[in-house]
């Protein structure tokens, strides 16, 4: 599916046909929104790239992501590879068109909630399916919300986690896999899929192994900040190169945003500190996850086995392999894994901040 030229459109729609919400039904009703937006759907990261590569050479500057957080961590890692594409080619020329590099960024994204993990809907005031294109078609104008990005293996995302979460979330994927009922699939797409994957699998295997995990922890960055009690911020003299931990690790993750999926808190320090992220090492058993699950779950609860850091640069490595998700999606194990600050950000549609009548939306009739 895609328009004729994107060029004239205000704004662009990628939908993720394999994202749970995205069904025939709803990609028919895309198509009726009108003239200012450009539609595509597509199946593959292949096809994603080839259609955002179009928009970025025609130089549309409001992209919607439809799909999940892995849809858009996609997206906005193809994003930055034509960027970096783009700034090679402005190398290669004359002075007044290397000018330009400065001013070539990122379009504007936009999210829509069609996904199992959306981790920026409580952020951004997302509601659920085509309701924010909906208000985009009639004219409605949004501000934005400036995200900054992380960066590990060439891929841009706003989280990532290695151990217990992306244990539940590998154990999720194989409980859907395994799933034939059209009934209970739907079912398993849900928050009720995750906890029946966390306490038919992820949590028996966890009892029974008896290897611990131990991590180390470097510092390859500026600043490191040790979060204390009474939300106060130690600095600590740590050098490049400097193990500011090391010890037993159950998960490990670090963000420049608060939220996981269903409005889970996982990084309530994620956005404290201009250019730094927010890492977070969990020595915690399962007992005491399970007994204060609540104030786990909205970022209330403070544990001396909750390690809180803020940092911009960090290598971590491991006694074993480690399962590992980026941006909610499940990305096998690593053993090791160096994660830093981008100088990339990315400007968000923030659709709880309404200025008003977007300026090419066309003028109300005179009474």
């Amino acid at each position: 599916m895609s328009p004729s030229d994107p060029a004239t459109k205000e704004f662009a729609v990628i939908l993720n046909e394999n994202a749970r919400r995205v069904t025939r039904r709803l990609l028919t009703a895309a198509q009726e929104f009108g003239p200012r937006i450009a539609l595509y759907s597509s199946r593959t990261k292949e096809e994603a790239y080839q259609i955002l590569r179009e928009l970025m050479d025609k130089g549309v500057r409001r992209i919607i992501s439809g799909g999940g957080d892995g849809t858009f961590v996609t997206l906005v890692s193809q994003a930055k590879r034509l960027l970096e594409e783009q700034n090679q080619r402005l190398q290669m020329v004359g002075r007044s068109a290397r000018q330009e590099l400065s001013r070539i960024s990122l379009p504007e994204f936009g999210i829509l909630k069609l996904g199992t993990g959306n981790s920026f809907a409580p952020l951004l005031g997302i509601q659920k399916g085509l309701a924010p294109i909906r208000m985009l078609a009639r004219g409605e104008n949004f501000a934005t919300r400036e995200v900054r990005l992380l960066e590990a293996e060439d891929q841009c995302f706003t989280f990532c986690g290695l151990g217990w979460d992306a244990r539940i979330l590998n154990d999720y994927m194989w409980l859907k896999k395994h799933v034939n009922s059209r009934f209970v699939s739907r079912l398993v797409q849900s928050l009720l899929g995750y906890l029946a994957a966390m306490t038919l699998r992820t949590i028996p295997s966890v009892l029974l192994t008896r290897r611990k995990v131990r991590t180390t922890v470097r510092n390859l960055g500026d600043r490191v900040f040790r979060i204390l009690p009474g939300n106060r911020f130690l600095r600590l003299r740590c050098r490049q190169g400097d193990v500011f931990y090391q010890g037993p690790c159950n998960a490990i993750g670090v963000a420049t945003t608060p939220y996981y999926g269903y409005g889970l808190k996982a990084f309530p320090y994620a956005m404290e500190k201009p250019g730094l992220m927010h890492l977070r090492i969990v020595t915690a058993g399962v007992a005491e996850l399970i007994t204060h699950a609540w104030p786990i779950w909205n970022g209330s609860y403070r544990s001396p086995n909750f390690l809180e850091f803020l940092v911009d640069n960090v290598h971590m490595s491991f006694s074993r392999q480690m399962p590992y998700q980026r941006g909610g999606d499940a990305e096998g194990y690593r053993r090791e894994l160096s994660v830093r600050m981008s100088d990339l950000t990315v400007d968000l549609l923030d659709f709880r901040r309404l200025l008003g009548p977007s300026p090419l939306a066309p003028a109300a009739p005179s009474p």
